[in-house]
């Protein structure tokens, strides 16, 4: 269960933007390879993730305008 989405900027023309998605509990590997595959496609790339009490940080890193 995705818990929420939000992204932020550096606030530079140009510069990275970045999204972050906090999943609840265990992450479903064939809807989280899914979800990877469709944000590569829009320009995204994994920049991090995390584990902090039993939930799943993920953040995204823009790489393509």
């Amino acid at each position: 269960m995705v818990l929420g989405i939000g992204g932020f900027s550096s606030g530079k023309a140009g510069g990275p933007f970045y999204e972050i998605e906090v999943n609840e509990g265990s992450v479903n590997m064939r809807h989280f390879t899914k979800i990877a595959n469709q944000r590569a496609d829009n320009g995204y790339r994994i920049a991090h993730v995390y584990s902090q009490d039993r939930n799943t940080i993920v953040v995204w890193e823009r790489v393509s305008g």
